[in-house]
């Protein structure tokens, strides 16, 4: 009996040892940090904690936010970028720092196409042109004449190499106008300095801009896509407003550092898309003016959003520090 239990006992050693994933703990198994980097209260910080508060719920292990700002989003990328490629650091990121601020700066040599693990695209964010209630203009039309009689008396602001940036400067070029750039660390900064009077205008995602719009704080001009965005029906798209050459955009994915293990990446993808395909997320998301993709291609996404930014930055000839 006892050699009975000897063989038996060793047979269930050389299986564990045989098949040592049969006996680790699932992913996850404890807490993932999730690095945004920009301040609370922005576009990002918003489609990331949602998706991660539905992540927990569904896995049952908390996806906990990590705020990286600084650097027009470089912080937090980069801190991501060597972070263990374990799957227990994420990196939700915006059009910024990983489709712009590569191609504006030579010191940057990372790639969110190369150097990370796709996950999700996790929302299309709308930008809407938002101005100080003091501007006398109620259209974007009367407003361009309105800035173009004053030149060089008004500011908009963005992080450097930012959509917001870089949607400000395409302005300035389209319709011939002469307003400052300053920079910005996030899009909640730059709405409240609007609201205050300390800022004349901000290209913001309607997601952060929102509230002060609906409280009439500032004035809403016109918004980018193809359609209306569904939280602020009332505002015209930029093509209807007049000006169908402005046709860039911004959006959010969520990418895990290279070399995470494939299965580990398959069930985030897996959670993720679970996660925005919920109705009440997408309800709530709808509501801050995120929209869904219509496609989770995330390499080819990344690939054809880099390349549009890039003709827009070599036409304004954008370089970091600028």
């Amino acid at each position: 009996m006892r050699l009975l239990a000897q063989k038996f006992g060793g047979a269930l050693l050389i299986a564990a040892l045989l098949c040592p994933a049969a006996s680790a703990h699932p992913y996850p198994n404890r807490a993932v940090e999730v690095v945004v980097a920009y301040g609370p209260g922005g576009s990002t910080d918003i489609v990331a904690r949602a998706v991660a508060q539905k992540l927990g719920e569904q896995t049952g292990q908390s996806f906990l936010i990590v705020n990286r700002p600084g650097a027009s989003g470089t912080i937090g990328i980069q801190s991501a970028l060597r972070a263990k490629p374990d799957g227990y650091t994420l990196f939700v990121g915006y059009t910024a720092e990983t489709a712009v601020a590569p191609q504006i700066a030579k010191h940057l040599t990372y790639s969110a196409i190369d150097d990370f693990e796709p996950v999700a695209v996790t929302g299309l964010v709308p930008v809407v042109l938002m101005v100080a209630k003091n501007f006398k203009a109620n259209t974007l039309q009367e407003f361009i004449a309105e800035v173009r009689a004053n030149p060089g008396k008004y500011t908009f602001g963005g992080g450097v190499g930012s959509p917001p940036h870089l949607m400000g400067a395409w302005m300035n070029k389209l319709r011939d106008l002469n307003v400052a750039h300053i920079p910005y660390r996030g899009g909640a900064q730059g709405v409240n300095d609007v609201v205050g009077g300390h800022l004349d205008m901000f290209y913001g995602g309607v997601a952060v801009g929102k509230a002060a719009i609906d409280s009439g704080a500032v004035k809403p001009l016109a918004v980018t896509g193809e359609k209306r965005s569904a939280a602020l029906p009332n505002v015209p798209t930029f093509k209807e407003a007049g000006v169908p050459e402005f046709d860039l955009a911004s959006w959010t994915v969520m990418l895990a550092p290279k070399d995470t293990p494939a299965e580990i990446v398959t069930r985030l993808r897996s959670e993720t898309l679970r996660a925005l395909s919920d109705p009440k997320l997408r309800e709530a998301l709808a509501l801050q003016g995120v929209e869904p993709s219509d496609t989770q291609d995330v390499r080819a996404f990344l690939t054809r959003e880099r390349d549009a930014f890039g003709r827009a930055v070599r036409t304004l000839g954008i370089t970091m520090g600028q």
